[in-house]
């Protein structure tokens, strides 16, 4: 059983007001459509769609549950996803390259770059980096200018890009409520430079999770 044009068109409008992410929209709509393929054309078209969903989802209230499991699994999944690329980045061999640019952003510090403003540029670099690079996903992996509807890894990746600020906020409020105690916070090279590499480090490893997704959205 092919569905006709005007059938297709209502068979999307009907995925597309029960789902909310475009993921299981495309997965649920596929899965729909081989399965009527499979079928030989003796009930309506509105009955075969019905009995399929019922049969291989458990109903339509299964969908829903469906698509939060979905996104359960999948936001898992990133999180497992940045923290391997995270550890890679301390193993043979970029650890090599990590220590090798970590001194020399040590030695940069140590020449008499160590100052307010540089303190202060670093600082809103980090800042504002996750509003430059959230963007830039979000057009690559066509939510602007291509399907409108959401994607279920858009607030995942959004709070991923985010953490090392959260961090940072944290433990400011740690240290200006007293909550830590006995820690010196003086903008030290060592200090700074370990804080910039662990930056860098993470956004490294969220830009290899990020170009996974882009590789993925341009096969589709």
């Amino acid at each position: 059983m092919k569905p006709d044009a005007r059938q297709d068109e209502l068979l999307k409008q009907y995925l597309r007001k029960a789902f909310i992410y475009r993921e299981t929209y495309e997965e649920v709509y596929d899965h729909i459509i081989s399965a009527l393929d499979a079928r030989t054309p003796r009930a309506s078209f509105q009955s075969a769609v019905n009995d399929i969903i019922r049969d291989d989802f458990g109903g339509h209230d299964q969908l829903i549950k469906l698509e939060r499991n979905c996104k359960k699994a999948m936001e898992k999944d990133l999180r497992r996803k940045q923290l391997n690329y995270f550890i890679s980045f301390f193993r043979l061999p970029n650890v090599i390259y990590v220590l090798i640019a970590a001194v020399a952003i040590y030695q940069l510090l140590n020449k008499s770059m160590l100052s307010d403003q540089t303190i202060k540029w670093l600082f809103w670099g980090m800042t504002l980096l996750p509003y430059f690079v959230v963007p830039i996903r979000y057009y690559i992996t066509g939510y602007v200018f291509g399907d409108t509807k959401r994607s279920i890894r858009d607030s995942m990746m959004g709070s991923l890009s985010m953490f090392p600020l959260r961090v940072f906020c944290i433990a400011c409020a740690l240290l200006v409520t007293g909550v830590i105690n006995g820690i010196s916070f003086a903008p030290s090279i060592t200090l700074i430079t370990v804080g910039v590499m662990l930056f860098a480090v993470y956004f490294l490893a969220f830009l290899k999770l990020s170009r996974e997704e882009f590789k993925v959205s341009m096969i589709k």
